[in-house]
């Protein structure tokens, strides 16, 4: 099965494919994280409400609140993914970031009739 790759850029006349399931899934929801809600009128939920946030509510926010809302956006426009886990983690180089963190995402997904387990990291810039 061919999966599109994001971002969607025409090349010659056709669109590039992710390789495999796996890297599909890790674009959708790089997508879906980079996303502000609201954004497409033609579908207003798509997205997470981490950018409506101030820079400073980021650190003073209820993480549990945060990570959830994550969560909920990925198990909502992620069908490809379950038993969904969303944790942070501090950025090393964080002054050149404008957040300063990353999202870690776990979870698992099938292929093939097999499960497969699934973790990206995604830099919030």
């Amino acid at each position: 099965m061919d999966y599109l790759a994001l971002p969607l850029a025409l090349k010659e006349g056709y669109l590039d494919r992710a390789e495999n399931l796996r890297e599909s899934i890790a674009y959708a929801i790089g997508l879906l994280l980079s996303s502000r809600s609201g954004w497409m009128d033609f579908l207003p939920e798509f997205g997470c409400d981490i950018w409506q946030m101030e820079y400073s509510d980021i650190y003073t926010a209820n993480k549990a609140d945060v990570r959830a809302n994550l969560r909920n956006a990925i198990d909502k426009f992620e069908k490809r993914l379950y038993n969904v886990s969303v944790s942070f983690t501090p950025e090393a180089d964080s002054l050149a970031r404008v957040l300063g963190m990353s999202v870690r995402v776990s979870g698992n997904y099938r292929e093939n009739g097999e499960e497969k387990k699934f973790e990206a990291t995604y830099t919030l810039e």
